[in-house]
């Protein structure tokens, strides 16, 4: 199993990247959309999150409400889609979804703004004036939209482990280097990283469903899991609360003994960093 999390600015190729690695690897091909139709299957108030989600950027007490259900839908579609297999994902902050996945091979993909501007005419039929100032928005809009979901700066090199550019590479060269970058044994992952996948995706499948449930909202609640024993973690519930946590817990497939602990739980930040 391996994962490639592709980054990328507006119109710089990135998608074509990942569709040359899924023909060259063998991969398969993931992108936002597919996270969005996986979300929007987990009921009435998924969707909701999802609709309210961009609009409330610009209005902070929206924006609280939705930044965390969101986040958490979002990261159990994209580690669904992890656990089966070899995969190539081209977005603008996946990577930031998974970050605790250390063995996931991240990287950014840029373009000069003249072929970039180029690639906006071609596709969305623009002047040349148009199409800058459509890609230079978006451009924008990404980085505040990353600003307010994830606190950082996706342009920031730190944050992947190759950054390229199609100012002299070609797309076949980029991808040629990425293959050759997966055979390095820190990108495929041990026994014991599948075992963890599969822990992290019976706590992201409970901390989906207690995200979603009516009587449990904005509680800050977070699960654990080994081997089917989960843990719990959150602020101090009346015996109905608490009940009714332990039970959607207990109703997720793969789960075992379920323990409520009253405590801090760890903010859902800390798996994004």
């Amino acid at each position: 199993m391996q994962v490639v999390l592709i980054s990328r600015g507006s119109m710089t190729g990135g998608q074509a990247l990942a569709h040359c690695l899924r023909d060259h690897l063998a991969f398969r091909c993931v992108c936002r959309e597919d996270l969005v139709r996986t979300v929007d299957a987990q009921g009435e108030y998924a969707q909701k999150v999802l609709q309210s989600i961009h609009s409330a950027t610009r209005a902070y007490e929206q924006f609280s409400h939705c930044r965390r259900p969101y986040l958490i839908l979002m990261r159990l579609a994209l580690l669904r889609f992890i656990r089966q297999g070899n995969l190539v994902y081209h977005g603008h902050a996946g990577h930031l979804l998974v970050a605790d996945l250390k063995w996931c091979l991240r990287i950014r993909v840029d373009a000069p703004m003249p072929l970039r501007t180029k690639n906006a005419m071609e596709r969305l039929d623009l002047s040349e004036a148009d199409a800058r100032e459509a890609v230079l928005r978006e451009d924008e809009e990404r980085v505040r939209w990353a600003r307010f979901m994830y606190g950082t700066d996706i342009r920031d090199p730190k944050l992947y482990d190759a950054c390229f550019s199609l100012e002299r590479l070609t797309l076949n060269g980029i991808c040629a280097m990425v293959a050759e970058t997966l055979k390095q044994e820190s990108f495929t992952p041990s026994p014991e990283d599948i075992r963890a996948l599969d822990d992290l995706y019976l706590a992201a499948r409970i901390d989906a469903a207690l995200a979603v449930d009516s009587s449990l909202l904005n509680r800050d609640i977070r699960a654990r899991a080994r081997g089917g024993k989960v843990a719990l973690v959150g602020p101090c519930l009346d015996d109905g609360d608490m009940a009714r946590a332990v039970e959607l817990a207990g109703g997720v497939e793969g789960v075992g003994a379920v323990e409520y602990q009253t405590g801090y739980a760890v903010s859902f930040d800390s798996y994004l960093r």
